[in-house]
């Protein structure tokens, strides 16, 4: 019987090879997600580069009139400009990301020493503006402190006196910044994809075959209709798995390269994290197939196997997008969920945190179930007389 096995297991790989729909899903498809997030990431890195470690310059608005500002921000690298008569039009229209107006009664607000109002014209919904306004308000609450220290002293106050309480930081992340957030898309990028590695010939073998009337005399072959069933499920998980790798390899090449400068990407995703990933996955990979034969051996044509098993990515990728904004700490229960918990533990590899192995192996349990269940029903409907009409 397993001999029987793996000549049908042979005869769909091969048939599939020469299926461009198959080889564009196992090969180029999963290129996308990487070069989409290697894209993402250079921009980033670049904007960030430019607005923290080049001069930058600023327009302002009535310069003149705090002249002891303006000489502060130049030591710290920022140009003022003059500001274009209708500031709010030109940060409106993005041919400025920011406009400083200082108002003519702030110098002498300034040396009579009360309280003088500045305003800025910026526009947080880009990022190069919303870099610009937050390096911009840590210059300014710099000068706000040491503006305030002088006056202090000046009046015989001790300010250490004033400050009750001193706060330090400690960043336990090693030089995160904003574009290391974009890691969190990992897996919700790496699950729709694995979902979608075997997807056409889960649908070829079965509602494919049906279609052009070669199930039939398939079916009355000396092989048992699971030993048949099985057969074609491993060359579809021999697809998933390549596209798998074909993802992982090619997130591994984009973090090589992405970034520059302090920003570097390149100890993301070692070989060890690739292999990891890959073993993590691999019972997840049979509960997708699993699911995507069941699928295309209830439905009744080519197309509606394909509508359905087209929107089944998005289902499992769901979840890794909501942990792009909303990260939780990974816990026993969640272990038990497939998808969700391989979604967890890729974020963990990706972002060089300790693995629980506990979890590890609750995921690989829990998913391996699954899948025996799912491989157990679709053999179950392999063996309905009405497979071949597709009810």
């Amino acid at each position: 019987m397993w001999r029987r096995i793996i000549v049908v297991f042979l005869k769909e790989t091969i048939d599939n090879s020469r299926d461009r729909r198959s080889l564009l899903v196992a090969l180029i498809y999963p290129l996308l997600g990487p070069i989409l997030l290697g894209l993402m990431i250079s921009a980033v890195v670049g904007v960030v580069v430019t607005k923290t470690e080049s001069k930058v310059t600023l327009a302002v608005q009535g310069a003149g009139n705090a002249p002891s500002l303006i000489s502060f921000l130049k030591t710290k690298g920022i140009e003022a400009t003059p500001a274009p008569a209708d500031p709010k039009s030109a940060v409106i229209n993005g041919a400025l990301e920011m406009v400083v107006v200082i108002p003519e009664q702030f110098n002498a607000s300034f040396k009579a020493e009360k309280t003088a109002t500045i305003t800025i014209i910026s526009n947080s919904s880009r990022l190069t503006g919303l870099i610009a306004i937050n390096r911009l308000a840590s210059h300014l609450s710099a000068y706000n402190s040491e503006v305030w220290n002088k006056r202090i002293n000046k009046r015989g106050f001790d300010v250490q006196v004033l400050r009750p309480l001193s706060v330090k930081t400690v960043d336990v992340t090693s030089g995160t910044h904003i574009s290391k957030i974009l890691l969190f898309m990992v897996p919700p990028l790496f699950i729709f994809n694995l979902f979608m590695g075997g997807v056409y010939l889960a649908i070829d073998t079965t509602s494919g075959e049906r279609e052009r009337g070669s199930l039939e005399p398939l079916l009355i072959n000396p092989v048992e209709r699971w030993g048949l069933m099985l057969g074609k499920y491993m060359a579809a998980l021999l697809y998933t798995a390549i596209a798998v790798m074909v993802q992982l390899l090619a997130f591994k090449a984009v973090f090589q390269f992405a970034g520059g400068g302090s920003y570097d990407f390149s100890t993301i995703l070692p070989l060890a994290a690739v292999v990891g990933i890959f073993m993590i996955t691999l019972p997840l990979m049979m509960v997708a197939v699993g699911v995507q034969f069941i699928i295309a051996t209830l439905t009744s044509s080519f197309k509606e196997a394909q509508t359905y098993l087209g929107l089944l990515p998005l289902v499992p990728a769901i979840p890794g997008m909501i942990l792009v904004f909303v990260p939780v700490q990974a816990q026993k229960w969640m272990m038990m969920i497939p998808t969700f918990s391989q979604t967890l533990l890729m974020g963990q590899f990706v972002r060089g945190e300790p693995l629980a192995w506990g979890n590890v192996v609750l995921s690989l349990a829990s998913s391996t179930l699954a899948a025996f269940i799912l491989i157990f029903l679709a053999a179950r409907l392999y063996e309905r007389e009405n497979l071949i009409f597709g009810e």
